[in-house]
């Protein structure tokens, strides 16, 4: 691993994450703290190959019960295994409380209409003079009626997502 990762060795060390991070192998959670310093010789959490002493060595701990021991990553291997955590699966709800969708991205939500009853709708938070943004329907271009609050949202299935996730941090005050 101490050789350059090709494009083909990136797409499997890619494929390798998601099945670990499906499995429970390795966390889709942030890592609470995180600290860099020369190989130790153990094994890469995703390429499993020994980490030199010549190379970087990327060490990981997590809060909770996410995994008992620290993980360790070549340098490249931990950015490949952050941006595959990153991402969202397809049919992964947020809850609005939780986070909000990036501003100007298209978003499936399930918006409450009033009562019990709910919809999920193409919308679009814009930025406006409020600071939580503007919510419209993605297909006019209008705003949601006032008594329409969206719940929780996703990104429609198919969407590549990578390219939006510096933007998947604004949050409710």
């Amino acid at each position: 691993m101490d050789d350059p990762v090709t494009e083909k060795s990136e797409e499997t060390l890619r494929a390798r994450a998601r099945e670990r991070i499906a499995s429970g192998e390795l966390p889709r959670a942030k890592p609470a703290r995180s600290w860099g310093g020369r190989g130790s010789g153990l094994p890469c959490s995703l390429c499993d190959n020994p980490i030199a002493d010549t190379g970087p060595e990327m060490e990981l701990e997590f809060d909770g019960a996410i995994t008992a021991t620290a993980l360790r990553f070549h340098l490249q291997c931990q950015v490949i295994w952050d941006s595959v955590r990153r991402v969202p699966t397809e049919s992964e709800w947020t809850a609005i409380e939780k986070r909000l969708p990036p501003f100007d991205t298209v978003v499936e939500a399930r918006v409450n209409l009033s009562g019990s009853r709910s919809v999920i709708l193409g919308v679009v938070l814009t930025r406006s003079r409020s600071p939580e943004g503007q919510w419209l329907n993605a297909t006019t271009s209008s705003p949601l009626p006032a008594a329409w609050r969206p719940l929780e949202w996703r990104y429609p299935a198919g969407l590549d997502v990578s390219q939006n996730q510096e933007n998947m941090t604004p949050k409710r005050a």
